[in-house]
């Protein structure tokens, strides 16, 4: 199985259908090791807990972290983000650590992602997750939470699709920084493993991984790729 979840920029589903630059990396790396199995989506908690009990399961984008580092098999990176704290412009909340964040009544999160799981192991109890980050992007210009744990790039297409005006929004604390892959599960073959690292690695070399990142910063007010400078780009 393969499976991923609607989590903008990196993959999620407009009008129906899956698309962003990680589906279009994995389905490159399906055709080039001869795989037609179909793409997933899946809430993620749910898909997690397949790609960690399972056999032969591949799930996409993963945060690379610690905790999650000797528990699957790895292929990328194929992205970085920051994991942030966001909140309502004009809110007037200040936050310069995570003890402040602990201070404030609700915080919305996506239900046993990498941030939610990282946060709750550093004590937070105000933590109110939901399997869909577009109703945390509502229900903060809602006044129903008064701070969003979520990540850029990524929360301004997540805002696009739950029709709410990003620039409402405003970053007020850093987190950290971590690598974004794809995961496999492992009880997966060996051979299935190292089919898709050198898949990844030819299209590193052979320019694809780059042409990919290029459309997507062109296609997103988000940049998924920040690093990648393209002076083509029109402004937005």
């Amino acid at each position: 199985m393969i499976l991923t979840e609607n989590l903008p920029p990196l993959n999620y589903v407009k009008d129906g259908m899956l698309i962003g630059p990680a589906v279009e990396i994995v389905k490159e790396i399906q055709r080039r090791v001869g795989s037609n199995t179909q793409i997933q989506v899946y809430p993620w908690a749910r898909a997690y807990k397949i790609a960690l009990e399972e056999e032969n399961i591949i799930l996409f984008s993963m945060t690379h972290t610690q905790v999650r580092k000797d528990k699957f098999n790895w292929i990328g990176p194929i992205a970085r983000k920051s994991d942030i704290f966001v909140a309502k412009k004009g809110s007037g909340i200040k936050i310069n650590s995570l003890e402040d964040a602990k201070k404030v009544d609700f915080i919305g999160a996506l239900r046993d992602d990498a941030k939610d799981i990282f946060l709750k192991r550093r004590g937070f109890t105000n933590l109110v997750p939901t399997h869909d980050d577009q109703r945390n992007a509502k229900k903060l210009v809602l006044d129903r939470i008064e701070l969003w744990v979520t990540k850029k790039p990524g929360f301004k297409t997540i805002c696009d699709l739950a029709g709410v005006n990003y620039h409402e929004i405003e970053e007020v604390y850093n987190i950290r920084e971590l690598d974004i892959s794809i995961a496999v599960s492992k009880k997966t073959s060996n051979v299935i493993v190292q089919q898709w690292n050198t898949a990844f690695n030819e299209m590193l070399a052979d320019g694809t991984i780059i042409q990919i990142k290029k459309k997507w910063n062109k296609i997103l007010d988000d940049d998924p790729f920040p690093e990648i400078e393209d002076k083509s780009k029109p402004n937005h």
